[in-house]
């Protein structure tokens, strides 16, 4: 009977360390679980409610919209992946860039008028059409077009017309790939990035913001994305938030402003070709009048082109693109360079935004940017 009586103790003994060691282990693994798909992410700056002043006019892009300057965040590493394995939702961030030790940038820029030009760009702008032809030619092994080998040697690709509120853009990505949007939305929405690879692997990203607030967002895209470096197809695409308990209804889609866009480890922290500079407000060619524009180069890219588009806004407010005459071919720019140069307003008259490619050859990793200035001059004819 003792014998008895002194088993059943040492089971009830054990049976109590087990127990204890149970809600221990539980406990530790409830602390360093990763955040929800929900949740904000520790190393980023959750975006405040935007100002009352970006209601008296929703489709302002001006100082006004974004919330006074604060002391500088601590630098943070790249945020960690949430979601499913095909997907995530980030929030966007202003956390001091990763590269080149400063603030993010916070400078909106101007808004362009509209123009007769307008309806015409929107026609042959449709982001769905010419995501549609990229993949096509992706997906065909087009070798002048979609080719690892013509993107690491021309770098990515920006259609001849382009809509901010719904694009795509053609370039390289590889496994675990950085991803970088530098982007401002003017009323409440979700950006949405997805990105087709040539083995036909897809990825989507939701990304929010708080309205009239820039900021950038970065995402890693799984390291069992494609075996090597390919060609892919980014789509970018402003949505309207969903309305609780309209049965799927939605109201208008913000109007998206996109300053930078990158992918590869030398392209991203934030964007890697920033502090784009193009001024003044208006030149006048016939007067020998010039614009001066500048930018910097966090990392060192093999191949840089200065382009100077023709910009308008649509009749809803979204920022219209075209690729004019203007355009020129720099040298390989190195790591921390600020590179300068002026622009005779060769082209059509109006307002025209700096566009800057830049890329690292297939042989040095395949990452490229391309960056739109805040700034824009009219040039008058």
């Amino acid at each position: 009977m003792f014998h008895r009586s002194a088993q059943t103790f040492v089971r009830y003994l054990l049976l109590t360390v087990a127990l204890a060691s149970l809600l221990l282990t539980m406990a530790s693994a409830q602390s360093t679980s990763p955040p929800s798909q929900s949740e904000t992410p520790p190393n980023q700056t959750t975006p405040p409610p935007p100002s009352d002043s970006s209601k008296d006019n929703p489709r302002q892009t001006g100082p006004k919209g974004g919330p006074p300057k604060t002391g500088s965040p601590p630098r943070t590493s790249l945020p960690p992946r949430t979601g499913s394995p095909n997907s995530s939702v980030i929030t966007a961030s202003r956390q001091p860039s990763l590269k080149g030790g400063h603030d993010a940038e916070t400078n909106p820029g101007r808004t362009p008028h509209g123009s007769s030009d307008a309806g015409a760009i929107a026609a042959g702008a449709l982001g769905a059409v010419a995501a549609g032809v990229f993949i096509h030619e992706l997906y065909e092994h087009n070798k002048d077009n979609g080719s690892p080998e013509h993107l690491g040697h021309n770098g990515p690709e920006v259609p001849k017309q382009l809509d901010m509120g719904s694009f795509a853009i053609k370039g390289l990505v590889g496994p675990n790939w950085p991803v970088v949007l530098d982007f401002l939305i003017d009323s409440p929405g979700v950006v949405q990035i997805d990105i087709t690879a040539a083995d036909k692997r897809h990825y989507h990203v939701n990304i929010k913001n708080a309205p009239n607030y820039r900021a950038y967002a970065i995402f890693r895209l799984p390291p069992n994305f494609g075996s090597t470096t390919q060609a892919a197809v980014f789509q970018v695409q402003a949505t309207a938030p969903v309305q609780a308990g309209t049965a799927g209804t939605s109201t208008t889609a913000p109007a998206l402003r996109t300053y930078g866009i990158g992918a590869g480890e030398k392209a991203v922290g934030s964007v890697a070709i920033d502090q784009l500079t193009f001024q003044p407000p208006s030149i006048h060619p016939k007067a020998k009048e010039v614009a001066t524009y500048g930018f910097h180069a966090h990392s060192a890219f093999d191949g840089v082109r200065a382009e100077f588009v023709f910009t308008t806004l649509s009749k809803n407010g979204d920022i219209l693109v075209q690729q004019d005459q203007g355009e020129k071919t720099l040298s390989a720019i190195p790591e921390g360079e600020r590179a300068r140069g002026t622009w005779e307003g060769k082209g059509k008259a109006g307002e025209h935004m700096l566009q800057i490619r830049a890329w690292r050859g297939l042989e040095n990793g395949g990452d490229w940017v391309v960056a739109w200035s805040p700034d824009i001059v009219d040039v008058v004819k």
